[in-house]
């Protein structure tokens, strides 16, 4: 039987499905660190895949995994599950650090300018989607764009190969896709991380 919620929504003609990054027990404190790869009009997509790279080796450096899908339009989310420790504000200045470690090592590829004229040819590493109230396309949210395009999770094996485009996984598809290799992202939250590699990191460098 369709949830409740879920079959109002339906109901409302509802493709999109945005949810915050915290529940309902603990809303003021993030379940979730996510980077939003966001590519300037025109930036051709394999140039987020390195980006996206980028961000997996930074966490990978730290000690944390992060759990990579399409937005379901022209970039890629990663998220990284975290404890619900922290609150909005410091999930967003860890988040920003990692952005920044990103853009000094790719900083003709990547941006954290955030004005649309100062980042063209680039991606940009939204680290805002992080602030208390911001909500985005969850994971196998339909995007209400040409096509039905699906935001879909990703192994970072599928990533690094490349063989995909932004619309790739789309409604027509997806099921296939699911009933062939599972849902990729079932147990995220059942291995909560610390953000504090993150944070310490973020303590040196203001110290320096």
């Amino acid at each position: 039987m369709m949830p409740p919620p879920l079959a109002w929504l339906v109901h409302l003609g509802c493709l999109e499905i945005h949810a915050w990054l915290s529940r309902k027990d603990t809303l003021e404190y993030p379940d979730f660190a996510v980077v939003d790869l966001d590519p300037a009009e025109g930036t051709p997509f394999p140039q987020v895949i390195e980006v996206a790279l980028l961000v997996h080796e930074v966490l990978k450096q730290l000690g944390l995994k992060g759990y990579p899908k399409t937005s379901g339009s022209r970039g890629m989310h990663v998220f990284t599950p975290i404890y619900p420790w922290w609150t909005f504000k410091e999930v967003i200045s860890a988040v920003k650090a990692l952005a920044q470690m990103v853009v000094r090592s790719y900083p003709r590829g990547a941006t954290l300018k955030h004005n649309v004229e100062r980042r063209r040819g680039k991606v940009y590493l939204d680290y805002l989607q992080n602030v208390r109230g911001r909500s985005m396309a969850f994971l196998y949210s339909l995007r209400a764009l040409p096509g039905a395009p699906v935001s879909t999770p990703l192994s970072w094996e599928e990533v690094k190969a490349g063989r995909f485009e932004p619309l790739s996984f789309n409604y027509y598809n997806i099921k296939e896709r699911m009933a062939t290799i599972g849902d990729l992202w079932s147990s995220i939250q059942e291995a909560p991380q610390s953000l504090d590699p993150l944070l310490n990191f973020l303590l040196k460098e203001r110290k320096a």
